[in-house]
């Protein structure tokens, strides 16, 4: 069976050619079904070429995907292929463009996209598609209980938990990993208290090296106890996170991953009296160790600065009408597609597994613009596959 990595790397040659550029992967009625065979959340857009509107939709969709890349994959149709309209009149393709949601890929019903075709609506909808897969650790009890409590949970499968020094909500890139694993994985994620509870009571706390204090993920076979740890040390990123998981549960030794600055220079042993470079040992290490202090606070920073952003757009929504009828201007905005011939052989697979997606959240956040004053409100595009 090919994995979400091993799919991924047969279909981008597919990114190359159509009509939106990558990380879109442009699909035709061969690849379609092969490239969501994988259970995730995926978004479709169906096009065709002389659509005004679909060409106007590229910047946004585009955008989108590339703030979700690859938490979310995001495809597009071309439905004026000829070799496409089967599949289309599959999926009952009526106007263009028209963006469907898949929640579970072919194994659940498609959505229609009814929102604002903006890239901040698009990236709150595909989120939304995602549930929550990943065990939220209680510290109130503390941490030995806690991990005792998650360890014991689901013994035949292997546990894998993230720890946070400072974040209570679970980061979205970790909870896309529980939802691709939970039928095979127990995921779970704690934020850890001010004295390092959690990660004193696994036995991987070092005081002494504060660049230790930042994000860690840990791993357990199954049935295997609480000293039998296994330690993530790469970037934190999707792929990465999850070829190692993977490797894991399969039995392999996973690749080394990759480090979250693969250009950091190495310290250079040069003719120099000991002293001399053991001092620059402790220089080289210190700088290493300000440059992750770094990196953590500027992340912190825009997470805050998302939050602050999510919290003015939700009152800007609740205050003013502008948000929803600007929403239903751009639904309306739908070009009739020619009505598609009858043809024979539909391939009866394409749908199969109709049964609602369970656990979705599949209200669209329209965005909000700006009232007389100016023009629509400038949102930065935020990227979600970093921790």
């Amino acid at each position: 069976m090919l994995t979400a990595l091993a799919i991924l790397a047969t279909l981008a040659p597919c990114a190359l050619a159509g009509m939106y550029s990558a990380p879109v992967v442009n699909l035709d009625a061969k690849t379609f079904k092969q490239a969501l065979s994988v259970e995730h959340a995926a978004m479709v857009a169906f096009v065709a070429p002389w659509c005004g509107h679909c060409k106007s939709l590229g910047p946004e969709f585009s955008a989108a995907a590339t703030s979700l890349s690859p938490l979310i994959p995001f495809y597009a149709v071309d439905c004026d292929d000829a070799g496409n309209k089967r599949l289309c009149a599959e999926y009952q393709i009526q106007g263009f463009p028209t963006i469907k949601a898949f929640p579970r890929a072919l194994k659940g019903a498609a959505r229609d996209y009814q929102g604002e075709r903006k890239r901040g609506a698009l990236i709150d909808y595909a989120k939304g598609l995602v549930p929550d897969r990943v065990k939220k650790l209680r510290m109130d009890e503390g941490a030995e209980t806690a991990l005792g409590k998650f360890l014991g949970e689901k013994p035949s499968q292997p546990h894998a938990l993230l720890i946070h020094p400072s974040t209570p909500s679970i980061p979205f890139l970790w909870k896309v990993l529980g939802q691709r694993l939970s039928s095979t994985m127990h995921v779970g994620y704690v934020k850890d208290s001010a004295s390092h509870e959690t990660l004193t009571s696994l036995g991987i706390y070092e005081p002494a090296d504060t660049s230790r204090d930042a994000t860690r993920a840990v791993f357990w076979a199954a049935s295997a106890s609480r000293g039998q740890i296994v330690e993530y040390d790469g970037a934190f990123k999707f792929n990465a996170l999850l070829e190692w998981l993977q490797a894991l549960m399969d039995g392999k030794t996973p690749p080394p991953p990759p480090k979250e600055d693969s250009k950091a220079q190495k310290p250079v042993q040069a003719d120099t009296p000991p002293a001399t470079a053991d001092a620059d040992a402790k220089s080289a290490r210190q700088a290493e160790i300000d440059r992750k202090a770094k990196l953590r606070a500027k992340m912190e920073e825009a997470e805050k600065r998302d939050q602050i952003r999510r919290a003015k757009l939700a009152a800007k929504a609740n205050g003013g009408a502008t948000a929803a009828g600007t929403g239903g201007e751009e639904a309306s905005k739908v070009e009739n597609a020619p009505r598609p011939e009858a043809e024979e052989g539909v391939d009866e697979e394409m749908l199969q597994g109709s049964s609602p997606a369970e656990g979705v959240v599949a209200d669209a956040q329209p965005e909000v613009e700006a009232g007389s004053g100016g023009g629509a409100e400038v949102r930065e595009t935020m990227v979600h596959e970093e921790l």
